[in-house]
């Protein structure tokens, strides 16, 4: 199976992803700005998952060591993040989790001049990258509940056919239901949907409202 990298994998999006692939089977990498913090992330994890294949490393060497790199970082630091990133980034899939969300009640998206924080992911990266917009609508609090399965779907949007069909199938493989959006343009309307799921979490008083489509 390929390796997976999940940078920014310290925080909660991070941490569930890494749970819910590397008790699929795959290889984790958990990367973080700071390899103290993911060293102890991923030491909490195999306390509790000894059978999970998992390790914390910086950033830079989760980018260059992952077959599929998982982007799960906030949007207003996605440029100092990545940008260090490009070169170790080059012909690999980028998976990118980031909402430009704007929090408030209800949550709003800001305007990116790209289009989308994957656009503006994919302007980064530079064309030999394969950017891939999908699990924005699929919560933490889900992700780490390890006693319950994951029962919604997940949007899939980017430009690559193989590329997407992979991340499709990653999304498979932990009990979601991925499902091609389109091109990565369309990864603006994926960003507004979460916005919109978030503030059915607030209004709603729950932690994991999700999406599915019927009749598909």
């Amino acid at each position: 199976m390929e390796t997976i990298s999940i940078i920014g994998g310290t925080g909660n999006q991070g941490k569930g992803l890494a749970l819910r692939l590397g008790m699929a089977g795959y290889p984790i990498i958990l990367g973080s700005r700071s390899s103290e913090k993911a060293i102890k992330v991923t030491r909490e994890i195999k306390e509790e998952y000894p059978d999970i294949n998992i390790e914390g490393v910086d950033n830079e060497t989760a980018a260059e060591r992952g077959d599929i790199v998982i982007m799960t970082i906030p949007f207003n630091s996605q440029r100092d993040i990545v940008e260090p990133l490009k070169e170790k980034l080059r012909n690999k899939i980028v998976v990118d989790t980031t909402v430009a969300l704007i929090p408030g009640k209800p949550p709003t998206t800001e305007s990116v001049p790209e289009g989308s924080a994957a656009e503006r992911l994919q302007s980064i990266v530079g064309p030999d990258v394969q950017v891939i917009s999908a699990f924005h609508t699929i919560s933490a609090h889900l992700l780490e509940n390890m006693n319950k399965a994951l029962e919604e779907d997940t949007l899939v949007a980017g430009d690559d056919k193989s590329a997407k069909e992979k991340v499709i199938e990653l999304a498979n493989n932990i009990g979601l239901r991925g499902l091609n959006a389109g091109p990565l343009k369309i990864s603006s309307t994926l960003e507004r949907i979460t916005a919109l799921v978030i503030g059915m979490n607030i209004r709603y008083k729950k932690k994991s409202i999700g999406v599915h489509f019927s009749n598909i």
